[in-house]
């Protein structure tokens, strides 16, 4: 797995694990992204805990993300860059859990809205949040054809 795409999954285990993805009560699917994105924030901190100035940077990203955000994916793309090894234990983590999709929207009037169409999902997982200020008709969460098994 190419960096291009590592780093990306990897800072959005980030952000969940900073809470900025999936704030609030949690259902069994989210709980079971969160753990997912502890693993790898837990590995990032356990190989970045010889820098300081890499860990400091960790945990003021835990504070505040939107600021630390751009910092953490640059020590990321050149650490990594150096450390193949990671790189793959990094895709190993992300592969175990498997696809996933999270989807957020955030809607003002919503008319002929789907969160999520799925035909035939056979593994992994999918979240859907929607904020709706006025629904006005034919707005689904998730629209699924076949899940598992």
């Amino acid at each position: 797995m190419g960096l291009e795409i590592l780093v990306p999954l990897v800072m959005g285990a980030l952000l969940k694990v900073a809470g900025k993805v999936a704030d609030g009560a949690l259902s069994a699917v989210e709980d079971a992204a969160a753990d997912g994105a502890s693993g790898i924030f837990a590995k990032i901190k356990s190989w970045w805990s010889g820098d300081s100035s890499a860990s400091g940077d960790l945990e003021r990203f835990t504070a505040e993300p939107e600021i630390y955000q751009p910092v953490v994916e640059a020590r990321l793309i050149s650490k990594l860059a150096d450390d193949p090894a990671m790189q793959a234990e990094l895709a190993a983590l992300l592969q175990s859990a498997g696809p996933g999709v999270d989807v957020f929207q955030s809607i003002a009037t919503a008319h002929g809205v789907t969160g999520a169409k799925v035909e035939q999902m056979l593994s992994g997982r999918v979240t859907v949040r929607q904020e709706i200020k006025d629904a006005s008709s034919n707005v689904v969460g998730a629209d699924i054809k076949r899940l598992g098994q």
